[in-house]
Parts: structure tokens; C-alpha cells; sequence
């Protein structure tokens, strides 16, 4: 499977999203009452995008001991290691890899909080001790 098919799509990312924010293993069924409402995604549509998931290797599961009808999701993979993954092919497919441009891009009509600003710096601290 190609690099970019093995990230999670849009509808794929809030799957991972209700699973990173609950911090442990649900059902399909719990999966689609956590979804946003504004989703309006059926039962069956989020298993579809379960197995999607699995077999990209962004979820693992268990069979639920009392049920074998009945499999427990988990997020295989943590939320800042897709961040950084979806950020990486973001920057190759629109910047031909540039990420400095991609986040110049990002940045440039943005009103950054104080916090935010001192997050920045920390990065680029950072980034001139590892030089």
C-alpha cells in the first residue's frame, strides 16, 4: 500500500480521534455514540472505517471474552506520531517536502497567542542547540 494510503483519511481521523480521547478500548457501537453529531456516520459506516483502520495498522482489537461477536478497539498509534506523518505528506505533496515553507505558509496570517509564541521559540531553541 502506498505511504499516503496508509494514513488516516478525514472520516478515518475522527475514529482515531474519539479512541485518543477516551483512552481505552470501545466497541463499533461506542465508537459511533462518541462521534460527533455533526458526522451523521451509520453504525455501518464506522465499521467499514474500522477495518480500514485495522488493516493500515492504525487500530488493533479483542475479542470481547463474553461476545465473540463483539471486538474492542484500540488506537495502535499515538495521536503525535499521525500528526507528524499527516504533517510530513502535507508537506511533500504541496511544498515538495519543504516543511519550513509549509509552516511559513501556516503561520504566516495567523494571530498567535503569547503561550504560542513562546511554544515557537521553544521549537526554535530547540532546533539551534540540536544544530
Amino acid at each position: 500500500m502506498p505511504k499516503e494510503e496508509m494514513l488516516p483519511s478525514e472520516s478515518e481521523w475522527m475514529i482515531m480521534e474519539t479512541l485518543w480521547r477516551c483512552g481505552h478500548d470501545l466497541t463499533s457501537a461506542e465508537i459511533t455514540d462518541r462521534l460527533p453529531k455533526s458526522s451523521k456516520m451509520s453504525q455501518r459506516m464506522v465499521r467499514v472505517l474500522i477495518n480500514r483502520l485495522c488493516k493500515k495498522g492504525m487500530l488493533t482489537y479483542t475479542v470481547d471474552p463474553d461476545d465473540a461477536r463483539v471486538y474492542h478497539y484500540t488506537a495502535a498509534r499515538g495521536r503525535e506520531e499521525c500528526q507528524r506523518a499527516k504533517g510530513d505528506a502535507f508537506a511533500e505533496s504541496f511544498f515538495e517536502g519543504n516543511k519550513l515553507s509549509a509552516a511559513f505558509t501556516l503561520l504566516d496570517k495567523v494571530q498567535l497567542s503569547e503561550a504560542q509564541i513562546k511554544e515557537l521559540e521553544s521549537i526554535i531553541a530547540k532546533a539551534k542547540k540540536n544544530k
